[in-house]
C-alpha cells in the first residue's frame, strides 16, 4: 500500500497523460498559493486550465465529485486568481475536475472567466 502523496501522484499521472491525449499542454503541477493548491495547471488551446484531480480507482463514476464541495472550490478560486495574478495571465480561463474511476477518466470542464 502506497502513502496519499505517492497514490496521489499516480492519479496526477494518469490525468496529465489523459490531458496530453486530448492535445492539451501541462505547464505546472501541485501549484501551491497561500490558500489553496492546484493539482494541475494546463493550456487547452488559448484556455489555462485549473485542474482538480480526484483518483478513486475502487469507486464507481462520480464517487469522487462530492469531495470537491464549496470550501474546496473557494480555495482553488483563490489559488487560480493568485496564479492568473502572479502570471499576468489575459486570456480565458477556466476551473476542471478530472476523476478517475474503474470506470475510467470523466473530464468535467468549467466555464471560461
Amino acid at each position: 500500500m502506497t502513502d496519499s502523496y505517492s497514490f496521489g501522484l499516480i492519479g496526477e499521472q494518469m490525468a496529465c497523460d489523459y490531458m496530453a491525449s486530448c492535445g492539451m499542454t501541462v505547464l505546472e503541477k501541485r501549484f501551491r498559493a497561500k490558500d489553496g493548491e492546484i493539482d494541475i495547471i494546463a493550456r487547452d488551446g488559448d484556455v489555462l486550465c485549473f485542474v482538480e484531480v480526484k483518483y478513486r480507482p475502487r469507486a464507481r463514476l462520480s464517487e469522487g465529485l462530492p469531495s470537491v464541495n464549496d470550501d474546496k472550490r473557494r480555495r482553488l478560486r483563490h489559488a487560480g486568481l493568485f496564479y492568473v495574478h502572479k502570471t499576468g495571465w489575459r486570456q480565458p480561463f477556466r476551473f476542471d475536475i478530472i476523476e478517475i474511476t474503474r470506470a475510467g477518466v470523466r473530464y468535467l470542464k468549467g466555464n471560461c472567466s
